[in-house]
């Protein structure tokens, strides 16, 4: 988000647009990412939502095992 757009309320505007949306879709309860050291949108999403604990990790194959063809 533009640093300049931060305060007035587009965040929180956004992602109720987004639940919205999402909830005349039939979908129950959107969700999102954010990094751990983004702390001014994670006041925002704590306000609004559930941190659930998780932890994402990503896993990347040695370049061997792509050549084995695994």
């Amino acid at each position: 988000m533009d640093p300049a757009a931060r305060g007035t309320g587009c965040g929180r505007l956004l992602i109720e647009a987004v639940a919205e949306s999402a909830r005349k879709a039939g979908a129950n309860s959107p969700y999102w990412l954010t990094h751990q050291s983004n702390a001014v949108a994670r006041r925002l999403y704590d306000r609004l939502g559930r941190n659930q604990g998780f932890i994402q990790y990503t896993y990347a194959a040695p370049a061997d095992a792509d050549r084995a063809g695994r």
